[in-house]
């Protein structure tokens, strides 16, 4: 009795090893939809980065870059464009910077 116990023990205890829940590929749940419509040009503190309306709200937040993941290249892309992305809330240039996590194209 004890020895068909350990093996069962054992076994499960294989199984759960090799269980992989860490897929690479798994898809990445965006959080918000946005607009990006341009760069602001302007010369000041609180100004420069791409503009972006966020899940259709005009706003004034702004970012810099696009994590390389993205595969974007906001240069070569024609106007606005409509993404899908994660970010967070930046600390510099008046409370209108903005991180992006991740992100990519909605066609």
């Amino acid at each position: 009795m004890k020895i068909k116990f350990l093996t069962f023990l054992v076994a499960v205890g294989c199984l759960m090893v090799s269980c992989d829940n860490n897929d690479d590929n798994d898809p990445i749940a965006f959080e918000a939809t946005g607009t990006i419509t341009g760069f602001d040009m302007a010369r000041c503190t609180c100004c420069g980065g791409w503009i972006i309306d966020i899940d259709g709200v005009a706003s004034d937040r702004l970012f810099y870059e696009v994590p390389e993941s993205s595969m974007i290249d906001l240069e070569k892309e024609a106007l606005p464009i409509k993404v899908q992305f994660n970010w967070s809330a930046s600390d510099e240039y008046c409370e209108k910077r903005i991180e992006i996590d991740a992100m990519e194209l909605i066609d």
